[in-house]
Formats: C-alpha cells, sequence, structure tokens
C-alpha cells in the first residue's frame, strides 16, 4: 500500500471536481453553459495545461525568483509525473460513462418510437453520415494532399458523434419526445455506419502496410465478425439484466418461498432507485471491458444491452439512470476528465492547417446534411433547426480509433493523431456550448406560452375564445391523461378538423413530455401544430374525474382546451393562450362553465367564453 500515492489521488480527484464546479458556477453567470465551465475547470488544473504553463515560466528566468510561481516549479520537478499518470488512471471512467450513455440510449429505441422516426432517421442518418464521409475524404485527398486510404479513413472517422454530452443535456433539461427519440436513432445509426466504414478501411492500410493482399470478402467477414461479437456481448448483458432485475406485479409477494439465495439477493424491482443504478453499472461495466479486450465496437454493446431492455424487459429501468442526487456527480466527474485530457499541446504550427481543415469539412456535412436530410423528410422547423448544431460535439469512439491509427501505422498515423485529437478538442467545447445554448432554446418553448398567460392579448373578436371553441365542448370520461387528450381528438374528428386521432395524439403526448401544459386552477392547455388546420382551432373538455397534470400548482385538471394551430403559424398558439387567460381570470368561471357543460346549455357555456373575453 503507497500512501503517498494515494494521498496525490485524493488530491488530484478533489482538485478536478473543484475545478469543474466552480468552472460551472462562473460559467452560469456569464450565461455561456455550465458544461463549456466545467471542462475549461477540468483544463486548468490538468496536467497538459500546467506542463505549457511551466514551460512558459521557464521562458521567463524572472518570473522563477516570484514567490507566487514557486509551487508551479516545486510541483513540476516533485510531484508532476505522478500527476500525469494519476489522471491517465481516470480514463477509465470516461469509457464507461460512455458506456452507460450508449446503453440509455436503448429508452428510446423502443420498438413503438422506432415506427414512428425509424425510416425517417435512416434517411437522415444516410445522407448527412455519407456527406460528411466524403467532404473530409475528397478534402483531405484534393486539398491537402493525403493519400487515399489515409483520407478514406479520416473521412470514416469524422462521421463518428459522440452522444454522451448532447444526451447528458437532455437529461439535465428534462428533454424527451420527438427530438430525443430522433436524436438517438440517427446516433446509433451513425456509430454502425462509422465503424463498418473504419474498420473496412482500417484492414486495407493495413493489408497494404504489410504487403499483404486482402481480399473484399475477408474485409467484411471481419468486420461482420466483429458486429456480431459486440452485439452479443450486448444481449449477455441484457440476459444477466433481466434474470438479476426481475420484473413483479404491484401485488405479487416480495419473494416466493421457493426463491434460491441468489435470486433473494439479487433480483430487485424496476423501480428508480440506487440498487438499481448499481447493478446495471456494475454489469454494464463488466460487458464494456470484454468487449474493449477484444478490440470491439463497445458503444455497439452497449447500445445493444439498452435496446433488448427497452424492447424486451422494462423501460423502468433507464429512470434510475437519471436519479437527481447521483447523475450531476457522474456528469461533472466526466466533464472534469475530459478537460483535464485535453492536449493542448497537440495544436502545432505544422498541423494547425489541417485540424482546421478537418473541422471546417466535418462541420460542414454535419450541419448541411443533417439539415438537408430533415428538410427531405418534413421534419418540425424547430427539429431541423436543432439538429445540424446537436451533431457536432465528437469524442470517445473517434479518439479511441485516432489513437489505435496512431499506434499500428508506421507513416501516416502521426499526421492523422496531430489532425484528430486537436479537432475533437474544438468540437467538444464547440459542441458543448452550441448543443446546450440550443437545447436550453428549444426548453424556452414553454417559457414563451408561461409569457402569454400573463400577458393581456391586445385584441381579438368581441366573440373571443367562444369563436375559437365553438360547439367543439364535451364532458369527459377519462381517467389518465393519454385517455383525455384521446377523448378530445375523437371530438375533433367527429367535428371533420382531422382525419384520424392519430394525427395529433403522439404530438401531444411528446409535447406534454417536453413540459406539462397544466397552467394551474384545474385548467391544462395541451396544444401541437398540424398541417390539417388553416386557423386556429380548440375544443375544450370538462372531465368528470379529475386528472393529474403536473400542473406548477400541483392541482389536478378538471377543464382541457385544446389547441390546434398551422404549421406555417408557429407562434399563433400564443394568442390563443393569451385568450384562455383572460377567460379564466373570472373567480366563478370553472364552477359556471362546468354547471354549463354538464346541463349541455350551448348558450350558457358560450356566453361565459364571450363576456369574459369583452371584458
Amino acid at each position: 500500500m503507497n500512501l503517498q500515492h494515494m494521498k496525490m489521488q485524493m488530491l488530484e480527484l478533489g482538485i478536478l471536481i473543484l475545478a469543474a464546479y466552480i468552472g460551472g458556477l462562473i460559467a452560469k453567470k456569464l450565461k455561456i453553459g455550465a458544461v463549456i465551465g466545467q471542462i475549461f475547470g477540468g483544463i486548468l488544473v490538468g496536467p497538459h495545461f500546467l506542463e505549457i504553463l511551466h514551460r512558459i515560466l521557464s521562458n521567463h528566468p524572472a518570473l522563477a525568483g516570484l514567490a507566487v510561481f514557486k509551487p508551479i516549479y516545486f510541483f513540476y520537478s516533485n510531484g508532476f509525473e505522478e500527476y500525469k499518470e494519476i489522471l491517465e488512471s481516470y480514463h477509465f471512467f470516461v469509457f464507461l460513462f460512455l458506456g452507460l450513455i450508449a446503453f440509455s440510449i436503448g429508452e428510446e429505441l423502443h420498438r413503438d418510437r422506432l415506427r414512428q422516426v425509424g425510416v425517417k432517421a435512416s434517411i437522415i442518418c444516410l445522407i448527412q453520415g455519407l456527406f460528411t464521409f466524403f467532404m473530409i475524404t475528397a478534402g483531405f485527398k484534393v486539398i491537402f494532399g493525403f493519400n487515399w486510404i489515409h483520407s478514406l479513413i479520416i473521412g470514416s472517422i469524422g462521421i463518428a458523434t459522440a452522444p454522451a454530452l448532447t444526451f447528458i443535456l437532455m437529461t439535465k433539461l428534462k428533454i424527451t419526445g420527438r427530438l430525443r427519440q430522433l436524436l438517438a436513432n440517427i446516433v446509433v445509426l451513425d456509430d454502425i455506419m462509422e465503424v463498418i466504414l473504419f474498420s473496412i478501411f482500417l484492414s486495407i492500410a493495413m493489408a497494404q502496410q504489410s504487403g499483404h493482399f486482402v481480399s473484399g470478402w475477408h474485409i467484411a467477414q471481419e468486420v461482420t465478425i466483429e458486429l456480431l461479437m459486440a452485439v452479443l456481448i450486448g444481449v449477455i448483458i441484457f440476459v444477466i439484466l433481466r434474470l438479476t432485475i426481475r420484473e413483479r406485479k404491484p401485488d405479487e409477494q416480495e419473494m416466493e418461498d421457493d426463491n434460491s439465495f441468489l435470486s433473494t439477493v439479487l433480483s430487485q424491482h424496476p423501480t428508480p432507485s440506487v440498487e438499481i443504478l448499481l447493478i446495471v453499472l456494475a454489469i454494464v461495466a463488466i460487458g464494456i471491458a470484454i468487449a474493449i479486450h477484444f478490440n470491439l465496437p463497445f458503444l455497439i454493446t452497449a447500445v445493444t444491452a439498452g435496446f433488448l431492455i427497452a424492447n424486451l424487459h422494462n423501460n423502468a429501468i433507464f429512470d434510475s439512470l437519471k436519479i437527481e442526487n447521483v447523475m450531476p456527480i457522474m456528469n461533472l466527474m466526466f466533464f472534469a476528465i475530459i478537460g483535464a485530457s485535453v492536449r493542448l499541446e497537440s495544436f502545432s504550427k505544422d498541423t494547425i492547417i489541417f485540424v482546421l481543415g478537418y473541422v471546417a469539412l466535418r462541420a460542414t456535412g454535419k450541419i448541411f446534411g443533417n439539415w438537408g436530410g430533415a428538410k427531405l423528410t418534413q421534419q418540425d422547423p424547430k427539429i431541423t433547426a436543432a439538429l445540424p448544431k446537436l451533431m457536432l460535439p465528437q469524442a470517445g469512439m473517434a479518439a479511441v480509433e485516432t489513437i489505435l491509427v496512431a499506434a499500428v501505422f508506421k507513416t501516416g498515423g502521426e499526421d492523422i493523431f496531430n489532425t484528430i485529437i486537436p479537432a475533437l478538442v474544438i468540437f467538444e467545447l464547440g459542441g458543448a456550448y452550441l448543443s446546450e445554448r440550443t437545447l436550453t432554446k428549444w426548453k424556452n418553448v414553454s417559457m414563451g406560452e408561461r409569457e402569454a398567460l400573463s400577458t393581456k392579448p391586445e385584441s381579438y373578436e368581441s366573440e373571443g375564445l367562444s369563436a375559437l371553441v365553438q360547439d367543439r365542448i364535451v364532458s369527459l370520461m377519462a381517467v389518465t391523461r393519454q385517455e383525455s387528450l384521446f377523448e378530445l381528438a375523437q371530438l375533433m374528428v367527429q367535428k371533420g378538423i382531422i382525419h384520424e386521432t392519430s394525427d395529433v395524439t403522439t404530438a401531444l403526448m411528446q409535447r406534454e413530455k417536453l413540459a406539462s401544459t397544466g397552467i394551474g386552477n384545474g385548467v391544462a392547455i395541451p396544444h401541437c401544430r398540424v398541417p390539417l388546420v388553416n386557423k386556429t382551432t380548440i375544443a375544450c373538455g370538462v372531465l368528470k374525474h379529475p386528472v393529474e397534470w403536473n400542473s406548477p400548482d400541483k392541482k389536478p385538471v378538471e377543464i382541457l382546451f385544446l389547441i390546434l394551430t398551422p404549421e406555417e403559424f408557429p407562434q399563433e398558439h400564443l394568442r390563443a393562450i393569451s385568450l384562455i387567460a383572460a377567460v379564466i381570470k373570472k373567480p366563478d368561471f370553472s364552477s359556471d362553465f362546468k354547471a354549463a357543460v354538464q346541463s349541455r346549455d350551448k348558450e350558457r357555456y358560450l356566453e361565459i367564453l364571450s363576456l369574459q373575453s369583452k371584458n
């Protein structure tokens, strides 16, 4: 037991956590995103920055005598190498956390969600992946004069996208729904495409280097075996988790009398808990370690396990990966280590032109490829604007593959390493900034609605809300949020506004996942944009059984206003919300309106809406 070494380990861990935490706080104050601050905090206490700082001070002898710099000289001479080695030993956490994030992506690959976005995600992935690949490959061959095989390898690495950062931010901001589902599908397909292309070109390059001829059939066999082995380990992880975390009905006894001792010890009900998190973490860690040992694409292993859990076991297991008191600590550690690992010395005058070229070519490919794919598949304009910015971060698998290339290539490997590693720093920092800004803006969609609730409408028809509701008012028998939305959608079908309930129910539930539309005082305002209407249309429902809606005042909802607005007027729902806000402010509105609806007094309830709008 080396007490001195343990002391240094604890010191470095404490410094990393403190620097990342303070960096995050400062970044929040500067409104540039906590993630950027956490990464920069890691950079400032990382060995690479300290080494550069020592080099600068060494070139200025006049500074050596200043007391403030003496600790730096002393530390560099006595503990720096050990400090550097300890950071290297922390890198296992980065790979473990990447695997955990990849596993959690499985939640978005449930068959019901795949039906909604699967084909469109595949189209977007193919367009952006191949466009990025050809941009980088052609650029490095034609502009920078790299040989074909090295250009193809750099192009294949450029396809990879790092899902960890974006999905951490989505979980932190509690963003779910179509954007998250679409992104998860694209990222998974993206990494599969990248692994296949990289494996093919690496095999060709190694064959050329050794002077051997390798057939296309041989390469296809190797790539297929690697993917199948990675999937097989994922299946084994799933089987172990299924046996360990058993699904039991609420009325089932905690443990049958004839259960084995091992089952009694390991079995956990799939409800969110630290215990489930620990089990998942442990088993996924072992599976990833085995995949890495056999040089397999470990992210494919983790995604496979998550996909099987989502479709063949219980989605509730993923909730344990979102425990608010645990995950922020792991997030901070991840970004701190990423920052401390940034190789600042990899930036040099000789390779900076290649670095900037890679950044420009990859960013162009990702942005225009994703934008074009989203346009072609007719995605929501907000998704079309957000998606390209969320696909820029790159680390993880790209870094591993770059290190592998540098290790096995006798010539050209160092050039590839010195080109991609600095570019990964730029993409991780720039991607973190863009992703956080984009997702925060996405989250704040609901903020405009809150403002509309508190703003008095400048002008509207004398009939006000009743003109938008007309005769679309009904009593609802639903007892859940989803049933409520379905009944109101059925009313819209009966009135000839939409063709099928599915035209709006999916979009409504996705909007609810983004943020609850309950506004308090027993009222909720579910809404979505559809291509089937050319003007704002509202249906109103009064619930016979109040439904929990996660409203700000924690009160269940009794009155629903379902708002449908045209796709070409995305802000039109804010006007409708302000009308509703004006109507419900009367103290007796709720009781009077419910009584009128229950008695089917159409004149009375339309009068209530009209009179309130005139006030």
